[in-house]
C-alpha cells in the first residue's frame, strides 16, 4: 500500500512537470515576445507538519527565507519562472493542547529549485500573477530545541530521514512596475508531496510531510525585450 502511494505521488507529480515542461515548448514555439527578468527575494515561511499518528499537537514556526530567480515571458500573460531557493521550515508542538506555550520545535533548512509557470493579468505598471509548478529540495542542515523536557514523542531526536523532497507550490501576487524595474509581493502555499521520515509499515510514522505558508517581497530586473 504504501508502494502504491508513492508512485501514486511521483504519477501526479511527472504529470505536473510534464504539463509545465510542454507548455514551456509551446511558448518558445509561438513566442510574441523575449523578456528576460532576474530577481532577488527575501521573506517568512510559517510550516508545521502532518504526521499519522499524530501524537501531539502542532503549532507554525516562523523562519526565513530568500532566493534567486530567473523569469521569461514569452507571449502576452504567460511565462516560465525559475529560482534557487533558500527555504527554512520546521514545526511546533503543543504538549499542554492550549495553543500559548511549545513544547518542542524543530527546524529544517532545504535549498529548494521550484520550476514554475507564471500568469499575469494588469497594465504596464501594476500586475496580479499566478506563480504555480513542481519544486525539488534538498535538506542542508536541521536542529531541534526542547522547550518542555517533560514530554517526549518518537519524533524528538529522530533524524531527517528522506534528504530528498519534491513537492508543489502555488502563490499569487501583485507586482509594480517602472520601467525595467518590477517590485512584486506574494503569499505562497507550499505542499510537500514526500515525507520526512520513513514510511514503510514497520516504520514509527505513515506520514510525516511538511506545509509551508511564505510572504516574501522580490525585485526584479529586466534584461532583455
Amino acid at each position: 500500500m504504501k508502494y502504491l502511494n508513492y508512485v501514486d505521488a511521483m504519477r501526479k507529480f511527472g504529470l505536473i512537470s510534464l504539463g509545465l515542461c510542454l507548455g514551456t515548448f509551446v511558448f518558445a514555439q509561438y513566442n510574441t515576445r523575449n523578456e528576460w527578468s532576474v530577481g532577488l527575494s527575501a521573506g517568512a515561511n510559517a510550516s508545521t507538519i502532518t504526521t499519522v499518528p499524530k501524537y501531539v499537537d502542532k503549532m507554525l514556526l516562523i523562519q526565513p527565507g530568500a532566493g534567486v530567480s530567473i523569469r521569461y515571458i514569452s507571449e502576452d500573460h504567460f511565462g516560465i519562472q525559475l529560482e534557487c531557493n533558500y527555504v527554512a521550515s520546521g514545526w511546533r508542538e503543543d504538549a499542554e493542547g492550549n495553543g500559548l506555550n511549545p513544547s518542542y520545535e524543530r527546524s529544517i533548512q532545504f535549498i529548494e529549485l521550484p520550476f514554475l509557470l507564471h500568469a499575469y493579468s494588469g497594465g504596464t505598471m501594476a500586475r496580479y500573477f499566478l506563480n504555480i509548478g513542481p519544486k525539488i529540495g534538498y535538506m542542508i542542515s536541521e536542529n531541534e530545541r526542547v522547550i518542555n523536557d517533560g514530554y517526549s514523542y518518537l519524533q524528538h531526536g529522530k533524524n531527517v530521514e528522506k534528504s530528498f523532497q519534491y513537492g508543489v507550490l502555488a502563490g499569487l501576487g501583485v507586482g509594480l512596475h517602472v520601467g525595467k524595474n518590477a517590485l512584486n509581493l506574494e503569499g505562497r502555499f507550499h505542499y510537500h508531496l514526500s515525507n520526512l521520515f520513513n514510511d514503510a509499515i514497520q516504520d514509527d510514522f505513515s506520514t510525516s510531510n511538511l506545509q509551508v505558508i511564505s510572504v516574501h517581497l522580490s525585485y526584479f530586473y529586466q534584461i532583455s525585450k
